[in-house]
């Protein structure tokens, strides 16, 4: 009879170019936040080192330079819109500063700001919106087909992938959320037995 060993079951990361961490928290969904009030985006933090990468390829159509207040366009503090090739939009929010201007040239992957907490927040994170069809707030759709990560509060493994578009995550989460948790002592210990 042979010793009986244990194997760790792997969780497949999502692959995505937003942050280079190993994990990705998303604090508020689209479009609700968790307590079921309108929310036009995903917020995300990345906890380790706050740095913010772009989704997609694009020019920069708006870079805005946050003035000090918490309303209108100004509510999303330092923020870019970059216009893909397919005339869809990506925006993201709250940067600790302003990097970017007007016709700059976005790659997918590239770093695009430190996350930050300009604008109405409560804390530092990225907020992120997709707009299809047109210019503008009107147009929002649910930003995980870009981002490659699900539309789901919670905390995901992660992977880094800026070589393809991301596929959107089907319906449901999948893989689910992972928590950092530690394995039992009593798995890591070989038996005193044999099978």
């Amino acid at each position: 009879m042979g010793a009986h060993t244990i194997s760790r079951v792997a969780i497949m990361a999502y692959k995505q170019c937003i942050t280079d961490e190993s994990t990705i928290t998303v604090t508020a969904g689209y479009p609700r936040y968790p307590d079921g009030t309108s929310h036009g985006g995903i917020d995300t933090k990345h906890l380790d080192d706050l740095l913010s990468f772009a989704p997609m390829a694009g020019t920069v159509e708006t870079a805005h330079t946050w003035q000090g207040t918490t309303t209108g366009n100004d509510s999303w503090g330092n923020y870019i819109v970059v216009k893909m090739s397919d005339n869809s939009y990506w925006l993201a929010a709250h940067f600790e500063s302003q990097i970017h201007k007007v016709g700059d040239v976005i790659t997918r992957g590239q770093y695009i700001g430190h996350q930050g907490k300009t604008g109405n927040v409560t804390g530092i994170h990225t907020h992120w919106e997709y707009w299809v069809g047109g210019y503008g707030t009107a147009y929002r759709t649910d930003p995980s087909a870009i981002l490659g990560i699900p539309n789901q509060v919670g905390t995901f493994d992660v992977e880094w992938d800026a070589t393809n578009p991301p596929t959107p995550p089907g319906p449901g989460p999948s893989p689910t959320p992972t928590a950092k948790r530690k394995l039992p002592i009593w798995m890591m210990c070989k038996p005193p037995y044999k099978f």
